[in-house]
């Protein structure tokens, strides 16, 4: 009998509205950010640092080869990014009263270094569907935390 071991990304966004906890949403994580993963057990060195986070939208179903969100509409620079315990990493972003009003329909996370404020650009680490209206009188704080565990 052999033992066998596995590694299981886990990811998820509580949703905080004017500070006050709304929801968790569970992530999907993105080909091109496993790919990242994997780079170093083959020589390579991944680019996969989080910095950014996107609102937008279409409302079109993820799928695993996202590259970008459908219809960006804003982007975000991380406001805090921590290893938060073993092989786990939590980046919080924060969305302005003023800023990203209308419907929201989807999120993506953005990194490596290629990764700017520009829309569409960088590596799409996460990319999930969610319904928001928001209004010029929210600020909504999104906490990602993504997980990397023994499965």
């Amino acid at each position: 009998m052999r033992d066998t071991a596995s590694i299981a990304w886990t990811g998820r966004f509580e949703v905080y509205i004017n500070g006050e906890y709304k929801e968790t949403i569970k992530n999907m994580i993105m080909n091109a950010a496993l790919d990242e993963l994997v780079k170093p057990l083959y020589g390579g060195t991944p680019n996969l640092e989080i910095k950014y986070l996107a609102v937008g939208s279409n409302t079109a179903a993820v799928t695993v080869n996202d590259a970008a969100l459908g219809t960006e509409t804003f982007r975000c620079a991380d406001s805090s990014l921590s290893a938060t315990a073993t092989g786990q990493v939590t980046s919080e972003f924060l969305i302005l009263s003023t800023e990203a009003v209308g419907t929201i329909e989807e999120i993506g996370i953005f990194g490596g270094t290629s990764a700017t404020l520009t829309a569409d650009v960088g590596i799409m680490i996460s990319h999930i569907a969610w319904h928001h209206v928001k209004t010029n009188t929210e600020e909504i704080t999104f906490r990602r935390v993504d997980t990397l565990a023994r499965a």
